[in-house]
C-alpha cells in the first residue's frame, strides 16, 4: 500500500519494450537499481511499469542494449492534475475535500477504552463527557496528562492510566486493581439464626451461640435455631447473665420446594419466506440518509444492521458511519403443541430449575414433575426435596437477654 501511494504521488508509466536484447536491458536496470514492476511478456514484446524519475535514468541503457521503449499509458497524480488543469470547479472540489479533511483532523471523532472490566464503557464515557472530553471536541483542548490524573483520582480502583491522541482518535488504556481495595469490616452485632423455611434438621455445626434445636427436629419458618446469647453461671450453677454474641452456625435441613409454570396450548412457528432486502444507511453527525427497497406484502420483516465508522489511514476517523442493513421476510403460524413438543418443553423447564438449584450449592434428594391442562394453558408442576442451609441472621431482641444483677422468678 505504501509503495502504491508513492508511485501514484510521483506518477508512473506503462512501457512496451522491444529490440535486439531486452533481457540485457532488464539486467542493466537491475544493476543500476532502477525499479520496474508488473513485468509481463506479450507477443509484441515486454510490458512493465516504471516511475517518471527512473524513466529518465534508462535512456543511456536503451542505447547500450539496442532496444526501443514506447509509452503506452501515463498514470498518477501529476498526469491527473495536468489532464484536469482547465476544470476549475473540479480542482476546487478536490481542494475543498482536502480542506474538509484538514478541518476534521483537528477534532476527536473516536474514543477507545481498553483494559476496563469493573467499569463499563458507558460509565467511563459519561465521566469523560463531564470533563468536556467527548466526540467532536477539539484535540488542542484535551490535556492527556491532566485527563490521566483526573481518572486516577476519581476511580481509586484504577491504578494505571494512559491517554494519547492518534489521528482523530483518543486512546485510553487503563489497568484496574485486582486486589480488593479495602478490608471488609467484620460484623459483630449480636444476632440470632432463624429458619428461612420449614424443614427437618439433618446436621448442624454451631460455632457461636446457643443451639435451640437438635438433629431430627422439625422447624417452621421463623423458628429460632441458634440464640445469639451465651449463658454465664456462677459457682452455684445459677444463671448470672447472658452474653450477647453474633450467632454463627451451619444448619442443614430437608426442605421441599415447588414451582408452577404455564405453557400456551398454541405454539407460534416462524418460517422465513426466502425474500430479503438490502439497504444502506449513512449517518453524518445527527443527519441520517437511508437507501432501501420498499416493503412488499403484509408479512413482517426482521431487520439487522452492522455499523462501521469510516476511517482513513488507520486512526484518522471521520464522523461518518455506514450501516449495512439486511432484512428478511418471515411468516408466523399457530399450531397445537404435539405430545413430543410438550414433553420437550416440560423437560427443558424442569432441567433449568435443577441447574439453578445446583448452582446455589443445594443438594437435590428427590424431584418430580407433572403436567396437566387447565383452561387455555398447560400447567407444569414440579417438586424438589432438598438438603440445604436454612439459617438466616436476625437481630437479637435485647429484652430477652438477662443482664447481670437481674433475678428470675421461680
Amino acid at each position: 500500500m505504501k509503495d502504491a501511494l508513492k508511485h501514484y504521488w510521483e506518477g508512473y508509466l506503462r512501457i512496451r519494450l522491444k529490440g535486439f536484447s531486452p533481457e540485457r536491458f532488464l539486467n542493466l536496470c537491475m544493476a543500476k537499481q532502477i525499479v520496474i514492476w508488473d513485468l509481463r511478456y506479450q507477443e509484441d514484446g515486454y510490458q512493465f511499469l516504471i516511475s517518471i524519475r527512473d524513466y529518465r535514468r534508462v535512456r543511456p541503457l536503451v542505447k547500450k542494449a539496442q532496444v526501443r521503449l514506447k509509452i503506452l499509458g501515463r498514470y498518477g497524480l501529476p498526469f491527473f492534475l495536468y489532464r484536469n488543469r482547465k476544470r476549475k470547479l473540479y480542482v476546487a472540489g478536490v481542494a475543498a475535500f482536502f480542506l474538509v479533511l484538514f478541518v476534521m483532523s483537528r477534532f476527536i471523532w473516536d474514543i477507545s477504552i481498553e483494559g476496563n472490566r469493573r467499569f463499563t464503557d458507558d460509565t467511563l464515557l459519561h465521566y469523560l463527557d463531564s470533563q468536556d472530553v467527548r466526540y467532536g471536541q477539539m484535540k488542542r483542548k484535551i490535556d492527556c496528562d491532566l485527563l490521566e490524573e483526573s481518572i486516577r483520582s476519581n476511580y481509586p480502583e484504577i491504578i494505571w492510566v494512559s491517554a494519547r491522541i492518534s489521528g482523530t482518535r483518543l486512546m485510553i488504556k487503563l489497568k484496574e486493581n485486582e486486589v480488593m481495595g479495602s478490608i471488609p469490616v467484620k460484623e459483630n452485632e449480636p444476632r440470632d439464626l432463624v429458619a428461612e423455611k420449614p424443614g427437618t434438621i439433618t446436621r448442624m455445626v454451631v460455632r457461636r451461640g446457643k443451639a435451640q434445636v437438635r438433629v431430627g427436629d422439625s422447624v417452621e419458618e421463623g423458628t429460632i435455631l441458634v440464640r445469639g446469647a451465651v449463658p454465664i453461671y456462677n459457682d452455684a450453677e445459677e444463671l448470672v447473665r447472658e452474653q450477647p454474641v453474633r450467632a454463627d452456625a451451619d444448619i442443614y435441613a430437608i426442605t421441599t420446594e415447588n414451582y408452577q409454570e404455564t405453557i400456551p396450548l398454541l405454539a407460534l412457528n416462524r418460517t422465513e419466506t426466502g425474500r430479503s432486502r438490502q439497504g444502506l444507511r449513512m449517518r453524518v453527525g445527527n443527519l441520517s440518509f437511508l437507501w432501501m427497497l420498499p416493503t412488499l406484502g403484509e408479512d413482517p420483516w426482521e431487520i439487522t444492521s452492522r455499523s462501521r465508522q469510516i476511517a482513513i489511514l488507520g486512526d484518522f476517523y471521520l464522523p461518518v458511519w455506514i450501516d449495512q442493513i439486511q432484512a428478511r421476510e418471515y411468516q408466523i403460524s399457530e399450531h397445537f403443541l404435539t405430545k413430543a413438543e410438550l414433553e420437550a418443553q416440560k423437560n427443558k423447564i424442569h432441567q433449568k430449575k435443577m441447574e439453578n438449584l445446583t448452582e446455589k450449592g443445594v443438594q437435590i434428594l428427590e424431584n418430580s414433575v407433572k403436567i396437566g391442562k387447565e383452561a387455555s394453558d398447560w400447567v407444569i408442576r414440579g417438586e424438589f426435596v432438598l438438603e440445604e442451609r436454612i439459617g438466616a441472621g436476625r437481630e437479637t431482641v435485647s429484652e430477652n437477654i438477662i443482664e447481670e444483677g437481674e433475678q428470675t422468678a421461680e
